[in-house]
């Protein structure tokens, strides 16, 4: 082989060489960018709210596999059509007859007792049972602090609510609707309670009435303060709550009631019988005027979820008799269910209310 020959082959070699140097340089950079892009569209499509704790909740998609160990965020996922996602229950659902009589109509999995209660009660937690469902969101009552931390510490995605308040309620809604993915649904549900509490607003007479509530149970000298959930609905119905008192469950005595003489007695799950025959109330405005009326079924008027509406829709037209009728009053409840349960489960629940 001649020079010029072994010159032209060294010169090959060293471009051959350079070449995979260069592409080996290449090949080695390509991945950052890939990576960079990859983080940014993935934390872009993360979903992120905060709970009741103000601990943001992340979850990579919308929930497919949820464990609910609180009763009203139940409720909220039927609303919002998430239902089918659900893989765990409270067992209250099925040891109460009221509960499961409403949500054996929302799910024939509940129906047949199919979905798993990993819970006796909602202060009480099997975290075995809870793991072994394999859940990628669990909903809990924000008062088990050591469930929540238990369940954090094995990296499950936990939501805590509390739903003590109308704001709260409203924004766990909206939070429900981002981790379920039915974000649209939640704002439809939210606009439209909007819209009916100021069509509420526009026929409230003036004075508004006072109004005393009493608990469930007979419980009738046990009642709810400015910070509660029953004077949410006594406002939104345009009354006032007769208690001054921001104290959440204050607990009063006959001689008090007396001497604030309310215009209306409102129960919870209670017969108004109870009022009506107690000698000492008999000097009420609320008795003499045969204003005693019960919140019942308890399931149709839950405060702690959107029906809070339906609650303070049904004491709107029982304190406005002559702004709206009883005809009146059963079409705004079929015309409420039907937007949040849908027209033929709204029926059902009306059917079963009556039979109550």
């Amino acid at each position: 082989m001649s020079i010029l020959h072994r010159h032209i082959q060294h010169v090959l070699i060293y471009l051959l060489y350079i070449s995979v140097f260069i592409f080996f340089l290449s090949a080695c950079s390509a991945p950052v960018p890939s990576e960079e892009l990859t983080t940014k569209t993935t934390s872009s499509d993360q979903i992120h709210v905060t709970d009741a704790y103000h601990q943001t909740v992340t979850l990579s998609r919308p929930a497919k596999r949820i464990v609910v160990l609180f009763e009203a965020s139940l409720d909220d996922l039927y609303m919002l059509g998430a239902g089918h996602n659900v893989v765990g229950i409270p067992a209250k659902i099925y040891h109460s007859p009221s509960l499961f009589s409403a949500y054996r109509l929302l799910d024939t999995r509940i129906a047949q007792k199919q979905i798993a209660t990993p819970s006796s009660w909602e202060a009480s937690t099997n975290l075995e049972s809870i793991v072994a469902l394999q859940p990628d969101l669990v909903l809990v009552n924000s008062a088990q602090r050591d469930v929540i931390e238990l369940l954090k510490s094995m990296h499950i995605a936990v939501y805590a609510v509390q739903s003590e308040s109308y704001s709260q309620t409203r924004k766990e809604l909206l939070d429900l609707g981002e981790l379920t993915g039915t974000s649209t649904r939640a704002h439809e549900l939210v606009q439209f309670i909007e819209q009916e509490i100021q069509a509420m607003q526009h026929t409230t007479q003036y004075p508004a009435q006072q109004v005393y509530y009493a608990w469930s149970g007979g419980r009738i000298f046990s009642t709810s303060g400015r910070n509660s959930m029953p004077n949410t609905v006594m406002t939104l119905a345009g009354t006032e709550n007769i208690i001054k008192s921001d104290v959440d469950q204050p607990t009063v005595n006959p001689e008090h009631l007396l001497e604030w003489n309310p215009d209306v007695i409102l129960l919870w799950n209670s017969d108004p019988a109870l009022i009506y025959a107690r000698p000492e109330l008999r000097s009420l405005k609320a008795v003499q005027h045969r204003q005693v009326f019960s919140l019942n079924p308890s399931f149709l008027f839950n405060p702690h979820t959107p029906k809070i509406l339906l609650a303070a829709n049904q004491l709107h037209h029982w304190v406005n008799p002559s702004i709206q009728s009883t005809a009146h009053a059963h079409q705004d409840q079929q015309r409420i269910l039907s937007m949040f349960y849908g027209p033929i489960i709204a029926e059902k629940l009306l059917q079963l209310a009556k039979n109550t």
